[in-house]
């Protein structure tokens, strides 16, 4: 169902221009027959060596019967390079877009990508069907084409054509004024999962930057923070290129479907398995993958920490562990006391001594020492000349006299394990005992074992428990920073030239210097320098330091739960949620969070009041939308919806202002490191009808809001607390003082590319190839670090090398992988190891449990509308049940179903599977909410409860930090009751809404 279908209430002038743009459409359809029809490029003449097209002059014959019409099908004006530069996927891939009178006809994969070593598969082919059929969402009726501005209350549908001048000038004022009244803080973009790395997006956040409004950013939100990697690690995005699965001997893919969700390199595992690598996939669904499996273990959903802790057992048991790697690597051989159940500190044996230094026992001299490596000290080496203990006890003296006893921690760790027998993880799991032991059994003769865990791991409260254990397996086997081994989670390339072209305020060396300066100050970087040279400290470490520094002291950042949380009727409805499931209330953690200073805080003085959506659809995302909307939508003064594509967020929105497609603009792919190359989006036709560019709408932004800051003379405001922003030269600086004209995209690209990982790129070159090999893998910047300083664009991308071959220290409190955090927090809730915990009833004791999982037909909500794909699957939201409970309930395929919790109900078709477990409702996500009844999808019955220890700070690397540590919101433990569907009516109970705020929604409504 389109977005256009849903109102009766467009003026007059609105349809004339979607008939108008419908026949745009049709006739595309028409002369381009833009299907998915493919032809391989070797059948056509006229190619050159290089793989480019000689196409001379270009002659439309007269048609004489059907083989000419054929011919001149297979005719075009133009081929250019590109690729899906917004789309949310981890693979990247390269198309070649054909071009015929102006339209983009069809994309066509290419296949130009080499082994990175000999005896290694390539990357060939790479694309997916939807790829293969963006043409239908660029030239759909779904597309947005002119500025639109609504004429009636949020969400009725009402609009208005107008100008882009009339737009931007309204859309400045508002800026401007509330920046002044609200502060700078107030200006809300959720950066959504949907950018590039390109000038688009350069353009999009440096705005932001310029304006000091809140960078919130989304990851742990939607889902996809892998916070139990960074408690682990320090990182939160792990795993090399894909070619490296093929090395492995063991491969478990554990909360991934890689053939869905990652198409292009889903033929590494069937390769590696025909290889003889076993292949091992965890899912309590029969998924695409499983069907391929050697062992497909099914277990009961979120039970999977169980699972891995009766495997960690059984390696300790069986001595299956790698004891050199883990006494140098691991934090197991850290000392503890066991009166207090904390490490062992100098602060306890020295009066005055230092709280953030650990020891070890030391066999030779009996005696505990200090642990190289760990936050404070400045032994920056791993390296050992003993071999500390990972069991036993010891008495030793304390500072005040007292004697205690301490033990390692991995002592600690095998007490902890002793209870998960393989009858115990059968009990939990619901899994046959032979299933545990097998793959038990595998684990322990693996040399290389590899997990393949993706963003979707991190959707259940305790996801971090269970990725925790994942990785607790991993350092027991010592596979972590080892070739052909360890944690794939999607790594990312960083390019430092994209931070570059976003905060610079005059072009050349003397902006990127501005740059580095802002960061880190130079009696500072003085500082740094000396302590690099002095061996005090690592690269690594200053670069971590600085990158803090920055976050805390100078980016308005803050993350989207706690925006949310802002509201107290949010959070209230959260806290109410969450009652009993940790030991105080979710208001008190926050609450110690924001006191200490742990948590950003951003905004400062409200909600915002400004929004700007681009690359995210907040309202069809976002759980328990209705809180949302009732509690901080309903307040904001404006809401500016920057986007090709009508969303169900931009329903609600104010101003619509149509961005340019895929096609219509230059970009650059996102820099996930499964495929070492990066990817270029050429533009291959002019942005349709009146849309434009990001770059361009905010260089023509930025000059209203200076104009209008001008006009009324506007002091410099407090920009979120961590310095000033003058709205009166925001034009300037955007546009580097005058250097970045509004069509300068490919200047920006250009220093884009500037980067440590693109050395010799150019986009004069890039538009011949679309894709070119990293050069490295970038600067050390934490949130991207792939930690591997000797790669160089030659040879499979392992990463994590950084510590295991170079010996420094992990980025970790310990400066060890860490499966010890002695936080009280994570004390008193007793996750101080890897433990399993029962998923949560959130939303009421209902009897299934109610599990997403990314569609193969779309990619979010970008193609759920789109016809070719619907035809692909039902064209419809689906919940899929298996036939034991269907029978139950007495329901059948194919009929509704009413869909209820404690939020009220929805209506969903249903899809009787035995691919599902019983006591499971399964689904596919990213329906838009206009797809069901009354708006109203299955968002509005998900609390996304929140993990309160990821509030949590002041202890190392566990603080608040953009991409690495945070508060998210967790969907799967949502629990929902299914009935017939016989006519009765269905909704979400309303939200209950103060007098205050309802004044204040009001006035957002009539301030348009």
């Amino acid at each position: 169902m389109g977005i256009l279908a849903t109102s009766n209430l467009v003026s007059a002038s609105r349809r004339k221009f979607l008939v108008m743009a419908g026949m745009a459409s049709a006739a595309g359809a028409a002369v381009g027959l833009f299907g998915c029809s493919r032809a391989p490029l070797q059948h056509f003449k006229g190619t050159t060596a290089s793989g480019r097209f000689d196409l001379g002059p270009r002659t439309t014959p007269k048609l004489g019967n059907w083989q000419d019409l054929y011919r001149q099908r297979w005719t075009w004006d133009k081929v250019a390079k590109g690729s899906h530069g917004w789309a949310n996927c981890r693979s990247a891939c390269e198309w070649d877009l054909y071009v015929k009178d102006g339209v983009v006809v069809r994309e066509e994969q290419s296949a130009t990508y080499e082994a990175s070593e000999p005896g290694i598969p390539d990357f060939n082919p790479r694309g997916c069907q939807k790829g293969a059929c963006y043409t239908e969402v660029m030239y759909g009726p779904s597309r947005t084409t002119v500025p639109l501005k609504r004429v009636g209350p949020r969400g009725s549908g009402k609009w208005e054509k107008i100008s882009w001048e009339q737009a931007l000038r309204e859309i400045a004022v508002k800026t401007v004024d509330a920046a002044e009244k609200w502060g700078t803080d107030t200006i809300y973009q959720d950066l959504g999962p949907n950018f590039d790395f390109g000038a688009s997006t350069a353009g999009r956040f440096k705005f932001q930057f310029m304006a000091g409004g809140i960078f919130a950013d989304n990851w742990a939100e939607i889902g996809d923070l892998n916070v139990g990697a960074s408690i682990t690690v320090g990182a939160a995005h792990l795993g090399g290129s894909a070619d490296e699965w093929f090395l492995s001997d063991f491969i478990v893919v554990w909360m991934m479907n890689p053939s869905v969700t990652q198409i292009p390199d889903a033929h590494f595992l069937y390769e590696a398995r025909y290889n003889g690598t076993e292949l091992c996939v965890i899912d309590p669904q029969y998924s695409a993958t499983a069907i391929h499996a050697d062992q497909w273990l099914p277990l009961e959903s979120g039970t999977d920490a169980a699972l891995g802790l009766a495997v960690a057992r059984y390696l300790l048991d069986t001595g299956a562990i790698d004891l050199p790697y883990i006494r140098e690597q691991t934090d197991l051989p850290l000392l503890a006391r066991l009166d207090t159940g904390r490490f062992l500190r100098e602060s306890d044996l020295k009066a005055g001594g230092d709280e953030d230094q650990l020891y070890m026992w030391h066999p030779q001299k009996n005696a505990a020492v200090p642990a190289p490596g760990c936050l404070k000290n400045t032994t920056r080496s791993l390296k050992l000349d003993f071999e500390p203990p990972i069991d036993g006890q010891w008495k030793i003296k304390l500072a005040n006299g007292e004697e205690v006893v301490v033990v390692p921690v991995g002592a600690m760790l095998k007490e902890h394990l002793d209870p998960w027998t393989f009858e115990h993880a059968a009990q939990v799991t619901h899994l046959h005992i032979d299933q545990i032991r097998k793959f038990a059994e595998g684990w322990a003769k693996a040399e290389r074992p590899m997990v393949l865990s993706s963003w979707g791991s991190n959707r259940y409260v305790h996801s971090d428990l269970m990725n925790r254990t994942k990785m607790l397996l991993l350092m027991l086997k010592g596979a972590l920073g080892k070739k052909g081994a360890g944690y794939q989670a999607t790594g990312w390339v960083d390019l430092d030239g994209f931070g570059n072209a976003m905060q610079m305020e005059k072009s050349g060396m003397t902006g990127r210097l501005a740059v580095m300066l802002n960061a880190m100050p130079p009696k500072e970087l003085f500082n740094a320098i000396v302590d690099i040279i002095k061996k005090r400290k690592t690269e690594n470490d200053v670069a971590l330091e600085g990158e803090n520094n920055y976050l805390r002291n100078k980016l308005c950042t803050s993350d989207v739960v706690e925006v949310n949380l802002k509201s107290e009727g949010y959070r209230a409805a959260l806290s109410k949620e969450q009652e009993g499931l940790y030991p105080r209330e979710l208001s008190d953690y926050y609450d110690e969070a924001h006191e200490k200073g742990w948590a950003p805080g951003l905004p400062r003085k409200n909600t915002p009041k400004i929004f700007f959506s681009g690359g995210s659809n907040l309202l069809r995302r976002n759980n328990l939308p209705q809180y949302l909307k009732a509690h901080i939508w309903d307040q904001m003064d404006c809401i500016v919806d920057v986007n090709p594509k009508y969303s169900y967020t931009g329903t609600q929105a104010d101003y619509i202002l149509p961005a340019a497609g895929w096609y219509e603009k230059t970009g650059i792919k996102y820099t996930m490191s499964y495929i070492p190359y990066l990817h270029y989006c050429d533009a291959a036709v002019p942005p349709l009808a009146e849309s434009k560019g990001e770059w361009e709408i905010y260089w023509l932004l930025t000059r209203e809001m200076e104009n209008y800051a001008k006009e009324k003379n506007q002091p410099i405001l407090d920009g979120c607390g961590r310095g000033t922003i003058d709205m009166k030269t925001i034009h300037q600086r955007y546009t580097n003082q005058g250097d970045l004209g509004q069509h300068d995209q490919d200047k920006v690209t250009e220093e884009i590319l500037r980067s440590e990982s693109t050395k010799g790129m150019t986009v004069e070159g890039l538009r011949q190839t679309g894709i070119a090999k990293y050069t490295a893998t970038g600067k050390n910047v934490q949130a991207t670090a792939l930690n591997n300083p000797d790669w160089k664009g030659e040879g499979v991308l392992t990463t994590l090398t950084r510590f295991t071959v170079h010996k420094e220290p992990w980025p970790t409190y310990s400066g060890r992988i860490s499966s010890f955090i002695d936080h009280p927090w994570f004390i008193e809730g007793h996750e101080q190891f890897a433990t399993h915990k029962d998923s949560p009833k959130a939303g009421g004791d209902y009897p299934f449990i109610f599990v997403s999982c990314h569609a193969r037909w779309s990619i979010h909500s970008t193609w759920r509308d789109t016809p070719m794909m619907l035809r692909l699957q039902r064209g419809e939201p689906l919940v899929y049940l298996n036939p034991t409970d269907a029978a139950k309930i007495g329901v059948k395929d194919f009929e509704y179903v009413e869909i209820y919790n404690n939020y009220g109900s929805i209506r969903m078709r249903l899809k009787v599977t035995a691919m599902v477990r019983p006591g499971v409702a399964y689904y596919y996500h990213a329906w838009e909410p206009h797809q069901f009844p009354n708006h109203e999808s299955y968002k509005n019955l998900i609390p996304g409860i929140v993990q309160p220890l990821h509030y949590a700070g002041g202890y190392g690397h566990i603080n608040h930090a953009l991409n690495r540590f945070q508060p998210g919101s967790a969907v799967q433990d949502t629990r929902i009751g299914i009935k017939p569907w016989t006519g009765q009516a269905t909704g979400v109970k309303p939200v209950v809404v103060t007098a205050e705020e309802a004044a204040i929604a009001e006035r957002a409504n009539q301030a348009i």
